[in-house]
């Protein structure tokens, strides 16, 4: 995939692009960002955006990487240890995809530099797989952030797009999990189970006082 969106940014313009690789059987999903003069504000520095802003160029790009597993095994043993402590709280979780995210910039004719690391979140959304895509599954997201792994949850939950509040930077993995494996989900489908219920109970009732008081209409008649 390779998208790229141009920005106006006072006198100047903001050229984004987003570049994904995938190195699986199935192609990489489309990424894309919620607000992205969001992401120009939180990427350029403050001298940088006031060069932009009187009418300077500049170029950010950012590079997806998506495989079956980390491209440093280093990750693993710190990676299946923040899943395992997860688990022991919501339940059950399954690893989909990782995703390397690295990002450069550059303004004007000046050599792009490598952006290490972003202090503000910004709004991150993929495409769900369609072979993870499921029913009554919910995905979350893991991702390196300061030399530690951080669990976000999705926080649209449309289906089939996993929408996140991101740093954007660095390795991450999308995990998924189906509604019965849920440690969470268990006590809200018993309150959604009863709740359904007394709406059962209620029309019954109702029908019932319907019955009697046309029976009374009629032995009066």
């Amino acid at each position: 995939m390779h998208e790229v969106t141009h920005i106006s940014y006072g006198e100047g313009t903001v050229s984004i692009a987003l570049d994904s690789t995938s190195l699986t059987e199935v192609n990489s999903p489309n990424f894309r960002f919620g607000d992205y003069k969001s992401v120009v504000s939180s990427f350029f520095t403050p001298k940088e955006l006031i060069r932009i802003e009187n009418g300077e160029s500049a170029d950010l790009t950012f590079y997806f990487v998506v495989s079956d597993q980390p491209e440093e095994e280093s990750f693993l043993e710190q990676l299946h240890s923040a899943i395992n402590e997860k688990e022991a709280e919501i339940g059950s979780l399954h690893e989909g995809l990782h995703i390397d995210i690295s990002a450069s910039k550059s303004i004007a004719n000046e050599s792009a530099q490598k952006i290490d690391s972003v202090a503000d979140r910004i709004e991150l959304q993929m495409d769900i797989p369609l072979y993870l895509v499921k029913e009554d599954r919910s995905y979350y997201y893991l991702e390196s952030n300061m030399g530690d792994y951080e669990f976000i949850s999705d926080f649209d939950e449309e289906s089939n797009v996993l929408t996140l509040n991101t740093h954007a930077i660095g390795h991450g993995v999308l995990l998924y999990q189906d509604s019965l494996e849920s440690l969470v989900e268990k006590k809200d489908s018993f309150i959604n189970l009863k709740s359904e219920y007394l709406f059962l109970g209620g029309i019954v009732v109702l029908a019932g006082i319907w019955f009697f008081l046309e029976r009374l209409r009629q032995n009066n008649a």
